[in-house]
Protein backbone atom coordinates (compact mmCIF):
# COMPACT_ATOMS: atom_id res chain seq x y z
CA UNK A 1 0.00 0.00 0.00
CA UNK A 2 3.03 2.44 0.93
CA UNK A 3 4.37 1.49 -2.31
CA UNK A 4 1.01 2.30 -4.48
CA UNK A 5 0.34 5.60 -2.53
CA UNK A 6 3.45 7.07 -3.55
CA UNK A 7 3.87 5.67 -7.01
CA UNK A 8 0.77 7.35 -7.81
CA UNK A 9 1.34 10.32 -5.78
CA UNK A 10 4.75 10.94 -7.65
CA UNK A 11 2.83 10.00 -11.19
CA UNK A 12 0.83 12.70 -10.19
CA UNK A 13 3.72 15.41 -9.80
CA UNK A 14 5.38 14.45 -12.72
CA UNK A 15 2.17 15.02 -14.82
CA UNK A 16 1.62 18.45 -13.12
CA UNK A 17 4.87 19.43 -13.22
CA UNK A 18 4.83 18.63 -17.15
CA UNK A 19 1.85 20.45 -17.66
CA UNK A 20 2.96 23.55 -16.16
CA UNK A 21 6.05 23.97 -18.16
CA UNK A 22 4.36 22.76 -21.57
CA UNK A 23 2.34 26.82 -20.77
CA UNK A 24 -0.41 25.36 -19.85
CA UNK A 25 -0.30 28.27 -17.29
CA UNK A 26 0.04 31.38 -18.55
CA UNK A 27 1.21 34.46 -16.32
CA UNK A 28 -1.45 36.85 -16.87
CA UNK A 29 -2.17 39.08 -15.02
CA UNK A 30 1.00 38.23 -12.90
CA UNK A 31 4.29 39.72 -14.26
CA UNK A 32 2.62 42.39 -16.41
CA UNK A 33 5.63 44.30 -16.70
CA UNK A 34 7.98 41.72 -16.93
CA UNK A 35 6.31 39.70 -19.45
CA UNK A 36 4.04 42.27 -21.54
CA UNK A 37 5.70 46.13 -21.37
CA UNK A 38 6.60 47.25 -24.45
CA UNK A 39 8.16 50.71 -22.98
CA UNK A 40 10.85 48.12 -21.05
CA UNK A 41 14.11 46.53 -22.73
CA UNK A 42 14.62 42.50 -22.25
CA UNK A 43 17.30 43.19 -20.04
CA UNK A 44 15.70 45.22 -17.67
CA UNK A 45 12.45 42.81 -17.60
CA UNK A 46 15.06 39.91 -16.88
CA UNK A 47 16.73 41.95 -13.62
CA UNK A 48 13.50 42.82 -12.68
CA UNK A 49 12.31 39.12 -12.91
CA UNK A 50 15.31 38.54 -10.52
CA UNK A 51 13.96 41.07 -8.27
CA UNK A 52 11.07 39.35 -7.70
CA UNK A 53 12.10 36.35 -7.30
CA UNK A 54 14.30 36.91 -5.02
CA UNK A 55 11.88 38.65 -3.09
CA UNK A 56 10.12 36.64 0.08
CA UNK A 57 6.88 35.72 -0.32
CA UNK A 58 5.42 36.08 2.86
CA UNK A 59 2.65 38.02 0.91
CA UNK A 60 1.29 35.12 -1.20
CA UNK A 61 2.87 34.22 -5.27
CA UNK A 62 0.42 36.34 -6.30
CA UNK A 63 1.27 39.78 -4.16
CA UNK A 64 5.11 39.37 -5.17
CA UNK A 65 4.02 39.07 -8.80
CA UNK A 66 1.83 42.01 -9.07
CA UNK A 67 2.44 44.98 -5.73
CA UNK A 68 5.85 42.97 -5.92
CA UNK A 69 6.48 43.82 -9.07
CA UNK A 70 5.38 47.06 -9.66
CA UNK A 71 7.45 47.71 -5.83
CA UNK A 72 10.91 46.44 -7.69
CA UNK A 73 10.27 48.20 -10.82
CA UNK A 74 10.13 51.80 -8.71
CA UNK A 75 13.52 50.26 -7.59
CA UNK A 76 14.63 50.36 -11.34
CA UNK A 77 13.01 53.57 -12.75
CA UNK A 78 15.82 56.08 -13.84
CA UNK A 79 18.18 53.48 -14.63
CA UNK A 80 20.49 53.84 -11.15
CA UNK A 81 23.79 53.25 -11.18
CA UNK A 82 24.41 52.43 -7.06
CA UNK A 83 22.30 51.37 -4.56
CA UNK A 84 22.46 54.59 -2.56
CA UNK A 85 20.36 55.64 -5.84
CA UNK A 86 17.79 52.97 -4.87
CA UNK A 87 17.61 53.30 -1.60
CA UNK A 88 16.42 56.94 -1.62
CA UNK A 89 13.26 55.06 -3.15
CA UNK A 90 12.79 53.08 0.04
CA UNK A 91 11.19 54.98 2.89
CA UNK A 92 10.83 54.12 6.19
CA UNK A 93 13.56 52.16 6.81
CA UNK A 94 13.99 50.70 10.06
CA UNK A 95 15.36 47.43 11.67
CA UNK A 96 13.19 44.78 12.88
CA UNK A 97 14.75 43.94 16.33
CA UNK A 98 16.54 41.32 15.05
CA UNK A 99 19.20 42.92 13.14
CA UNK A 100 17.40 42.90 9.48
CA UNK A 101 17.11 46.32 7.50
CA UNK A 102 13.04 46.89 6.60
CA UNK A 103 11.57 49.76 4.37
CA UNK A 104 8.91 50.18 2.54
CA UNK A 105 8.37 51.46 -1.35
CA UNK A 106 5.38 53.08 -2.61
CA UNK A 107 3.98 52.86 -5.95
CA UNK A 108 0.78 55.05 -7.35
CA UNK A 109 -0.39 54.62 -3.36
CA UNK A 110 0.44 51.08 -2.99
CA UNK A 111 3.00 50.40 -0.22
CA UNK A 112 5.16 47.41 -0.25
CA UNK A 113 6.79 46.56 2.69
CA UNK A 114 10.13 44.87 2.72
CA UNK A 115 10.49 41.91 5.02
CA UNK A 116 13.10 40.00 6.53
CA UNK A 117 15.92 39.52 4.23
CA UNK A 118 14.40 41.37 1.16
CA UNK A 119 16.30 44.55 1.82
CA UNK A 120 19.56 42.77 2.00
CA UNK A 121 19.29 40.85 -1.41
CA UNK A 122 18.39 43.62 -3.00
CA UNK A 123 21.30 45.82 -1.93
CA UNK A 124 23.46 42.47 -2.30
CA UNK A 125 22.16 42.31 -5.98
CA UNK A 126 22.67 46.52 -6.72
CA UNK A 127 26.25 46.44 -4.97
CA UNK A 128 27.82 43.74 -6.84
CA UNK A 129 26.18 45.03 -10.16
CA UNK A 130 27.69 48.74 -9.71
CA UNK A 131 31.57 46.64 -9.38
CA UNK A 132 30.81 44.67 -12.41
CA UNK A 133 32.30 45.73 -15.85
CA UNK A 134 32.43 49.14 -16.76
CA UNK A 135 30.89 52.30 -14.98
CA UNK A 136 29.19 53.10 -18.73
CA UNK A 137 26.94 49.80 -18.37
CA UNK A 138 23.48 49.98 -16.79
CA UNK A 139 22.85 47.53 -14.48
CA UNK A 140 20.12 45.68 -16.37
CA UNK A 141 22.97 44.80 -19.07
CA UNK A 142 25.33 43.79 -16.93
CA UNK A 143 23.43 41.19 -15.00
CA UNK A 144 22.05 39.90 -18.66
CA UNK A 145 26.31 39.52 -19.01
CA UNK A 146 26.49 38.26 -15.75
CA UNK A 147 24.30 35.08 -16.79
CA UNK A 148 25.57 35.02 -20.26
CA UNK A 149 29.20 34.30 -18.16
CA UNK A 150 27.92 31.82 -16.31
CA UNK A 151 25.91 30.01 -18.80
CA UNK A 152 29.47 29.99 -20.91
CA UNK A 153 31.67 29.06 -17.84
CA UNK A 154 29.36 26.65 -15.86
CA UNK A 155 28.02 24.15 -18.56
CA UNK A 156 28.59 20.50 -18.22
CA UNK A 157 28.14 17.94 -15.22
CA UNK A 158 26.73 19.80 -12.42
CA UNK A 159 25.93 23.14 -14.53
CA UNK A 160 22.78 24.00 -13.23
CA UNK A 161 24.35 23.46 -9.42
CA UNK A 162 27.13 25.77 -10.20
CA UNK A 163 25.51 28.11 -11.51
CA UNK A 164 23.17 28.72 -8.45
CA UNK A 165 26.18 28.28 -6.92
CA UNK A 166 28.06 31.74 -8.18
CA UNK A 167 24.55 33.64 -8.13
CA UNK A 168 23.85 32.86 -4.52
CA UNK A 169 27.70 34.08 -3.92
CA UNK A 170 27.93 36.93 -5.98
CA UNK A 171 23.96 38.61 -5.32
CA UNK A 172 21.76 36.53 -3.25
CA UNK A 173 23.95 35.78 -0.27
CA UNK A 174 27.04 38.27 -0.95
CA UNK A 175 29.27 35.62 -0.32
CA UNK A 176 32.99 36.00 -2.27
CA UNK A 177 33.46 33.21 -4.79
CA UNK A 178 36.00 33.54 -7.27
CA UNK A 179 36.85 29.94 -8.01
CA UNK A 180 34.83 26.53 -9.10
CA UNK A 181 33.29 24.81 -6.31
CA UNK A 182 34.74 21.60 -4.93
CA UNK A 183 32.57 19.13 -4.99
CA UNK A 184 32.46 19.01 -0.89
CA UNK A 185 31.30 23.19 -1.64
CA UNK A 186 28.30 22.48 -3.99
CA UNK A 187 27.14 19.66 -1.42
CA UNK A 188 26.97 22.16 1.43
CA UNK A 189 25.19 24.89 -1.16
CA UNK A 190 23.03 22.08 -1.64
CA UNK A 191 22.06 21.64 1.95
CA UNK A 192 21.37 25.19 2.38
CA UNK A 193 18.03 26.92 2.84
CA UNK A 194 17.58 29.03 -0.19
CA UNK A 195 14.12 28.46 -2.01
CA UNK A 196 13.87 32.04 -3.48
CA UNK A 197 17.60 31.70 -5.68
CA UNK A 198 15.82 27.76 -6.60
CA UNK A 199 12.56 29.04 -7.85
CA UNK A 200 14.59 31.46 -9.83
CA UNK A 201 16.44 28.90 -11.28
CA UNK A 202 13.29 26.46 -11.84
CA UNK A 203 11.46 29.50 -13.88
CA UNK A 204 14.57 30.56 -15.78
CA UNK A 205 15.72 26.77 -16.92
CA UNK A 206 12.33 25.45 -17.87
CA UNK A 207 9.25 28.45 -17.79
CA UNK A 208 8.25 29.16 -21.63
CA UNK A 209 7.54 32.88 -20.96
CA UNK A 210 10.92 32.82 -18.85
CA UNK A 211 13.05 31.19 -21.08
CA UNK A 212 11.33 33.56 -24.07
CA UNK A 213 12.56 36.61 -22.02
CA UNK A 214 15.92 35.07 -21.24
CA UNK A 215 16.41 34.34 -25.09
CA UNK A 216 15.08 37.64 -25.93
CA UNK A 217 17.59 39.52 -23.32
CA UNK A 218 21.00 37.66 -24.61
CA UNK A 219 20.11 38.65 -28.31
CA UNK A 220 19.67 42.22 -26.69
CA UNK A 221 22.78 42.18 -25.19
CA UNK A 222 25.43 39.82 -27.15
CA UNK A 223 23.79 40.50 -30.33
CA UNK A 224 22.12 37.86 -32.66
CA UNK A 225 24.39 35.00 -32.67
CA UNK A 226 26.55 34.81 -30.09
CA UNK A 227 23.18 35.79 -28.15
CA UNK A 228 21.16 32.66 -29.56
CA UNK A 229 24.43 30.03 -29.14
CA UNK A 230 24.56 31.04 -25.24
CA UNK A 231 20.38 30.78 -25.49
CA UNK A 232 20.78 27.01 -26.70
CA UNK A 233 23.76 25.94 -24.44
CA UNK A 234 21.66 27.22 -21.83
CA UNK A 235 18.63 25.00 -23.22
CA UNK A 236 20.26 22.16 -24.02
CA UNK A 237 19.44 19.15 -21.22
CA UNK A 238 23.03 18.00 -21.53
CA UNK A 239 24.50 21.62 -20.82
CA UNK A 240 22.68 22.03 -17.69
CA UNK A 241 20.41 18.98 -17.08
CA UNK A 242 16.83 20.25 -15.01
CA UNK A 243 17.33 17.14 -13.12
CA UNK A 244 19.82 18.86 -10.85
CA UNK A 245 17.04 21.56 -10.11
CA UNK A 246 16.80 21.89 -6.28
CA UNK A 247 12.93 21.98 -4.77
CA UNK A 248 12.62 25.31 -4.22
CA UNK A 249 9.54 24.84 -1.95
CA UNK A 250 10.28 24.76 2.15
CA UNK A 251 7.05 24.14 4.83
CA UNK A 252 4.16 23.41 2.48
CA UNK A 253 6.22 20.50 0.50
CA UNK A 254 6.53 19.66 4.25
CA UNK A 255 2.80 19.64 4.81
CA UNK A 256 1.93 17.81 1.94
CA UNK A 257 4.72 15.10 2.43
CA UNK A 258 3.19 14.66 5.69
CA UNK A 259 -0.52 14.34 4.61
CA UNK A 260 -0.14 12.41 1.64
CA UNK A 261 2.50 10.02 2.33
CA UNK A 262 1.28 9.28 5.92
CA UNK A 263 2.97 5.91 6.14
CA UNK A 264 6.09 7.03 5.95
CA UNK A 265 8.34 7.35 9.04
CA UNK A 266 8.05 10.89 10.59
CA UNK A 267 11.92 11.57 10.33
CA UNK A 268 11.92 11.39 6.53
CA UNK A 269 8.51 12.35 5.86
CA UNK A 270 9.13 16.20 7.64
CA UNK A 271 12.16 16.88 6.01
CA UNK A 272 11.14 17.99 2.91
CA UNK A 273 13.93 18.40 0.43
CA UNK A 274 15.64 15.23 1.96
CA UNK A 275 12.51 13.61 0.96
CA UNK A 276 12.04 15.24 -2.45
CA UNK A 277 15.66 14.15 -3.61
CA UNK A 278 14.98 10.53 -2.36
CA UNK A 279 11.81 10.02 -4.48
CA UNK A 280 13.27 12.36 -7.22
CA UNK A 281 16.64 9.94 -7.21
CA UNK A 282 14.13 6.55 -7.13
CA UNK A 283 11.63 7.62 -9.61
CA UNK A 284 14.22 9.70 -11.98
CA UNK A 285 12.76 13.34 -11.74
CA UNK A 286 14.14 16.74 -10.32
CA UNK A 287 13.21 17.18 -7.09
CA UNK A 288 11.66 20.49 -8.33
CA UNK A 289 8.74 18.25 -9.40
CA UNK A 290 7.41 18.40 -6.11
CA UNK A 291 7.18 22.07 -6.09
CA UNK A 292 3.38 21.53 -7.69
CA UNK A 293 2.52 21.10 -3.98
CA UNK A 294 3.33 24.53 -3.36
CA UNK A 295 0.89 25.80 -5.14
CA UNK A 296 -1.40 23.34 -6.19
CA UNK A 297 -1.37 20.82 -3.06
CA UNK A 298 -0.36 22.24 0.54
CA UNK A 299 -0.90 25.49 -0.01
CA UNK A 300 -4.41 25.06 -0.18
CA UNK A 301 -5.11 22.74 2.77
CA UNK A 302 -4.08 25.85 5.10
CA UNK A 303 -7.33 26.72 4.35
CA UNK A 304 -8.45 23.77 3.39
CA UNK A 305 -9.97 24.34 -0.35
CA UNK A 306 -10.17 20.94 -1.37
CA UNK A 307 -11.38 21.65 -4.22
CA UNK A 308 -8.31 23.22 -5.58
CA UNK A 309 -6.43 20.13 -4.26
CA UNK A 310 -5.11 17.54 -6.97
CA UNK A 311 -4.64 14.78 -4.21
CA UNK A 312 -8.23 14.77 -2.33
CA UNK A 313 -12.38 13.88 -3.84
CA UNK A 314 -13.10 16.88 -3.00
CA UNK A 315 -15.58 16.12 -0.16
CA UNK A 316 -14.54 17.70 2.80
CA UNK A 317 -14.87 21.68 2.54
CA UNK A 318 -17.28 21.33 -1.06
CA UNK A 319 -20.27 18.64 -0.33
CA UNK A 320 -22.22 18.36 -3.16
CA UNK A 321 -19.75 19.98 -5.34
CA UNK A 322 -17.86 16.49 -5.51
CA UNK A 323 -17.53 16.63 -9.15
CA UNK A 324 -16.31 19.60 -9.74
CA UNK A 325 -12.59 19.85 -11.13
CA UNK A 326 -9.71 19.89 -8.88
CA UNK A 327 -7.49 21.55 -10.84
CA UNK A 328 -9.31 24.23 -12.81
CA UNK A 329 -6.98 26.50 -12.66
CA UNK A 330 -4.17 24.35 -14.36
CA UNK A 331 -6.19 22.41 -16.56
CA UNK A 332 -8.81 24.63 -18.22
CA UNK A 333 -8.45 23.79 -21.70
CA UNK A 334 -9.69 19.94 -20.79
CA UNK A 335 -13.07 21.26 -19.01
CA UNK A 336 -16.67 22.94 -19.72
CA UNK A 337 -17.50 25.58 -18.01
CA UNK A 338 -20.99 25.82 -16.55
CA UNK A 339 -23.13 28.52 -13.99
CA UNK A 340 -20.66 27.00 -11.24
CA UNK A 341 -17.36 26.50 -12.78
CA UNK A 342 -15.65 23.53 -14.12
CA UNK A 343 -17.01 19.80 -14.47
CA UNK A 344 -14.84 16.77 -14.40
CA UNK A 345 -14.60 15.52 -17.33
CA UNK A 346 -11.94 12.30 -16.31
CA UNK A 347 -12.24 10.72 -19.91
CA UNK A 348 -10.18 13.77 -21.18
CA UNK A 349 -7.72 14.38 -18.04
CA UNK A 350 -4.25 13.99 -19.60
CA UNK A 351 -3.37 13.42 -15.48
CA UNK A 352 -5.48 10.03 -15.91
CA UNK A 353 -8.76 8.97 -14.80
CA UNK A 354 -8.71 8.95 -10.70
CA UNK A 355 -4.72 9.03 -10.50
CA UNK A 356 -5.14 11.48 -7.70
CA UNK A 357 -8.41 10.71 -5.71
CA UNK A 358 -8.66 9.67 -2.21
CA UNK A 359 -4.54 10.21 -1.99
CA UNK A 360 -5.33 13.14 0.75
CA UNK A 361 -5.82 11.83 4.36
CA UNK A 362 -7.31 15.04 5.56
CA UNK A 363 -5.31 14.92 8.70
CA UNK A 364 -3.63 18.49 7.94
CA UNK A 365 -0.86 19.65 10.13
CA UNK A 366 -2.15 23.12 11.13
CA UNK A 367 0.47 24.15 12.99
CA UNK A 368 3.21 24.15 10.30
CA UNK A 369 3.37 27.85 8.89
CA UNK A 370 5.50 28.98 6.29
Amino acid sequence: MVVEATDSFVRVCEKLDELRFKGTVNWDPLGRNIFGNPRLKASTRLLLFWLCSIIDQFYGYVTIWTTGEKAMLKLLEGHPRTFSAVRQKIRNIRRDGKGNVMGDIFTNGEKFALVRDDYRRIRNTFEFLTQYGGPDVGLDVKFVKVLGELIFGCYGKNGVFKMAYFLDGWMFSHIPVLTDPSPAELQRFRDKPRKRLWMFMMLLRRDPAVLNLLKEALIEVYGGESGSVLFDTWSAQNKFDPKEIELPGDMWNQRLFKALLSELPAFFKLKPKETARELALKYDVSPSVFDVTFELGANKCRFMECSLCPFGDNALCHKGKENFCSIVDWLFPYYVKDDYGKICSPENCPIGKDLGKGMCTRQIDREITH
